[in-house]
This record gives C-alpha cells, sequence and structure tokens, in this order.
C-alpha cells in the first residue's frame, strides 16, 4: 500500500544517513522505526484526546514522503495513531529520536515480532467488541 507521511527535513536526514549505513531502503527503516514504536503503546492513554500533530514549521522544512508498506503494516500505524493519539509522522519523529541511534549497536536484532494483522468481533451481551491482534499468537485456534 502507498501512504504519505510530511516529515521534518531534519528528520528525513537522519533517516537518510542511517538507512545509508545499514544498507536498507528509507521505507524500511521507517516500517522498522514505527513498529518499535508499536512496543510504546502497551499501555495507552488514549481516551477523550485530541490526536497531537508535530510543530507547524515554514513550508521549506518539510518533505511530503511518498512510503509503500504492507498492508498490515498500515493498519498497524492506523492502529498505533488511535491509541498513542498521535500522527503517523509524529510517531515518527518520536522513533527516530528514541530508537534510530539503538539500530547500530551490535546485539541489535529486528525479529519483526508483529507480521500478522487479526481482527475479530467479539459480542458481550450483544454488545459488539473488536479485538486487534498485533502478530500471530501461538494459539490463535484457543482464541477464535
Amino acid at each position: 500500500m502507498e501512504t504519505t507521511i510530511n516529515v521534518h527535513l531534519d528528520i528525513l536526514n537522519q533517516i537518510t544517513g542511517a538507512a545509508k549505513a545499514l544498507g536498507i531502503s528509507r521505507s524500511e527503516l521507517i516500517v522498522i522505526l514505527l513498529k518499535k514504536a508499536m512496543d510504546d503503546a502497551a499501555r495507552p492513554d488514549c481516551l477523550c484526546k485530541l490526536v497531537k500533530y508535530q510543530q507547524r514549521r515554514k513550508p521549506h522544512e518539510w518533505h511530503r514522503f511518498h512510503l509503500a508498506v504492507r498492508p498490515d503494516d498500515y493498519e498497524y500505524f492506523l492502529d498505533l495513531k488511535k491509541l498513542l493519539k498521535m500522527s503517523v509522522s509524529l510517531i515518527l519523529s518520536y522513533a527516530v529520536r528514541k530508537y534510530l541511534n539503538k539500530l547500530f549497536k551490535k546485539d541489535y536484532t529486528d525479529n519483526y515480532r508483529y507480521k500478522n494483522y487479526i481482527i475479530m468481533e467479539r459480542r458481550i451481551d450483544s454488545v459488539p467488541c473488536w479485538i486487534f491482534i498485533w502478530g500471530y499468537p501461538p494459539n490463535i485456534e484457543k482464541i477464535i
């Protein structure tokens, strides 16, 4: 799937340099960084809040980046936006600051823990409840 994000030039420059150093595309690096931010959504504080966006800057300080991602990654990022109440671009900026340098450590491994995406509906006393599963649980047959 293709989508577009607005990135501050300083963030894009960091992503570009790191992607070159790691030998991967910028899109791949962006996906890795956003997935790292998914770990921070373990205890979201998302009720009754507006989505936060990046600080305003002059138009020439932005870059519109076209990003190609897998469909399940796209859905993860939409969920992440909802849980963290931050735009995907702001989440990326946060992830660059928090995780980019860690990707260069020798013991770093990216095991892509989130590879599958499942949405299930359950009814509790006729109230619809939605379950979003990031990954593939070993005992999925018990959940379904």
